[in-house]
């Protein structure tokens, strides 16, 4: 079963129609893959602050669309797209396999996540794929992995963090199914239920959905130009007497706010002072050539430093790292095995050989250098308005002119064929009133002219106020 929870704020109509927009668009991205099994409609429905019915007429109405399929005793299914056993005389014969389906929604424009994708991909998973299936040995690949991870993919893990800066031992890390998982191992193993943790005024909303699965009450500190500020920290330690602090201090997602060398020194003082443990979500620091050194180097003792191969060689292999000091690291393997019991061997092992390789380097390499054309496209259409944007970064921060809120303006552009992410979703108090900014992506559309069609229709709602919203008679 799946912890998709969808974001009904992104999809107009009422909340059942909107739920089921959600998963049409979500089945159309991939984000839903066939077989999926869909959250209980009570789990959801408690998620989403929503009633039973609610998620039972969404999931009605998209198994009317030919998306999903419930089984009595087993729960809802994402319906592949074709049904097993159903006859196809077109079918390829046994051995000459048919390219995989493209599951995107046909029209649109996908800004909505960060999720690098580049047209070398194929070939790089394609070779890879070929140089495995020739080696020896490759069958234990299918086995149980280590629990913290096998040591060559630990340690390859290493090598490649080292570019940070950060130089660790590979028996602290913890190979994880990408950084999500990681964050949830965090939670988990420094927090008990009911327990404060303190979090940017903006923050990645999967640390919003491992906190409320946690029960951990999340506590916004102030932020400006370069992210969390220390004094703001210190006041909230005090008042809160959390123990833990996460923060993100390269790339930060949404607003892009990188740190300077400074503010890192100041915010490890205040963690210190309060006797803090730091967790550093760094999974955007690989993509920037110049940046200050991560937290845990400055605070090693106190850091829980979290990684991905997401944003920087491939998102779908979900394979990330959690570093910590060597006396917690117990602590998140048991997390892990409770969790997980482990991680595939089989995606990790394709990271170690990109690693190892150069394909992972050539990989960063050619996304640094898109991203700096793709962050050019962004600049031009968004002449003459507010956003912030960094040349190594996958996404831009963009204001939102007077009147527009920041639902209404992804609803809108929903309309037009164009998804992307309002600032209410990286929000941890949902009592407040967010800045009206919205995060559009660059990277998830292969081909450029996709962007640029996308950048187009969004300066047109930008360029113009709200359509009125039609009365129900």
């Amino acid at each position: 079963m799946t912890i998709w929870t969808p974001d009904l704020q992104q999809f107009p109509g009422p909340r059942y129609q909107a739920l089921a927009t959600a998963i049409e668009f979500a089945v159309r991205s991939g984000e839903l893959s066939p077989g999926t099994r869909l959250p209980p409609q009570r789990d959801l429905a408690w998620k989403l602050g929503v009633t039973v019915g609610t998620v039972s007429r969404g999931y009605m109405l998209a198994e009317q669309k030919g998306l999903l399929s419930g089984e009595v005793g087993r729960g809802t299914f994402v319906k592949p797209p074709q049904q097993a056993g159903d006859s196809d005389p077109a079918a390829p014969a046994a051995g000459h396999l048919p390219p995989l389906p493209d599951l995107r929604s046909p029209g649109l424009i996908d800004l909505s996540r960060n999720e690098p994708s580049l047209p070398d991909y194929e070939h790089h998973m394609q070779r890879t794929l070929r140089d495995l299936s020739a080696r020896q040995g490759v069958g234990h690949l299918l086995a149980y992995s280590r629990m913290l991870g096998d040591p060559a993919h630990r340690a390859a893990a290493a090598h490649w963090i080292g570019r940070t800066g950060l130089k660790l031992s590979p028996d602290q890390i913890i190979a994880t199914a990408g950084a999500q998982q990681a964050l949830a191992l965090a939670i988990y193993g420094l927090t008990e239920p009911g327990e404060t943790l303190l979090v940017e005024s903006l923050t990645y909303g999967g640390i919003h959905e491992n906190a409320r699965q946690r029960s951990t009450r999340l506590h916004a500190v102030a932020m400006d130009g370069e992210g969390m500020l220390p004094d703001a920290l210190d006041e909230a330690a005090a008042s809160t007497k959390a123990r833990v602090v996460m923060v993100q201090p390269t790339l930060h997602n949404p607003t892009n706010a990188t740190m300077s060398a400074e503010r890192r020194a100041a915010i490890v003082a205040v963690a210190r002072k309060h006797d803090l443990t730091i967790v550093e979500d760094d999974v955007y620091g690989f993509v920037t050539p110049e940046r200050p050194l991560p937290l845990a180097v400055l605070a090693p003792e106190r850091t829980v430093y979290i990684s991905s191969a997401s944003k920087c060689m491939a998102p779908g292999l979900r394979v990330g790292w959690l570093a910590a000091p060597p006396a917690l690291i117990e602590r998140f393997g048991d997390v892990l095995h409770a969790i997980a019991v482990n991680n595939p061997r089989l995606n990790q092992e394709i990271v170690r050989q990109w690693i190892e390789d150069g394909t992972a380097e050539a990989m960063l390499e050619a996304l640094r250098r898109e991203v700096r054309i793709r962050q050019g496209i962004a600049a031009e259409y968004l002449a003459g308005h507010t956003y912030r944007g960094h040349p190594s970064s996958l996404h831009v921060y963009v204001e939102l002119p007077e009147p527009w809120r920041p639902n209404d303006f992804t609803a809108q552009a929903l309309m037009q064929g164009v998804r992307i992410a309002s600032c209410t979703s990286f929000v941890p108090d949902y009592r407040s009133n967010p800045a009206a900014w919205v995060r559009v992506s660059l990277a998830p559309c292969p081909d450029r002219a996709d962007l640029r069609e996308g950048l187009r229709r969004l300066r047109g709602l930008l360029d113009r106020a709200p359509e009125a919203r039609q009365g129900v008679v």
